[in-house]
């Protein structure tokens, strides 16, 4: 049977998971990923590298964010945010990545020349996810 979740288990969800997906739209393209992040009990925090995402992202700041747990097929809880993106720079910026910690973005394979060498890869893009709502639902087959 299909519940909503109370405000507390909505907030407990997000607190506790680490990894979600981010769903973005620009361009007739739908794009939804998974991405590690943190939730502060005010907004969505995460770190990635430029590419699609964030090429979308900048064009269209309109976000989906899901976070969930799954037991089986019938026993899941998942939360759903509708939000803003936002790429962070200054305080803001330095509050995240202090909050985030050091490795939440992995080094492209990429990046290696043809030489072998490893060029230094850019900056992290920082961002929040301000959140304008958020919904939460569960299944519990008994």
């Amino acid at each position: 049977m299909l519940h909503d979740l109370s405000p507390e288990l909505t907030e407990h969800l997000l607190s506790t998971q680490f990894f979600g997906r981010i769903g973005c739209a620009a361009d007739g393209q739908v794009l939804v990923l998974p991405v590690a992040y943190l939730y502060d009990g005010h907004a969505i925090y995460g770190q990635t590298r430029e590419g699609t995402k964030t090429r979308m992202l900048r064009q269209n700041p309109t976000v989906c964010f899901e976070v969930d747990e799954a037991c089986s097929p019938t026993s899941w809880r998942s939360v759903v945010v509708q939000g803003v993106y936002e790429e962070l720079n200054g305080d803001d910026r330095v509050y995240a990545e202090q909050r985030l910690g050091p490795g939440r973005v992995a080094p492209r394979s990429d990046m290696v020349s043809s030489t072998g060498e490893v060029p230094q890869p850019p900056p992290p893009v920082v961002y929040r996810i301000r959140i304008l709502s958020k919904t939460g639902r569960s299944e519990i087959k008994e």
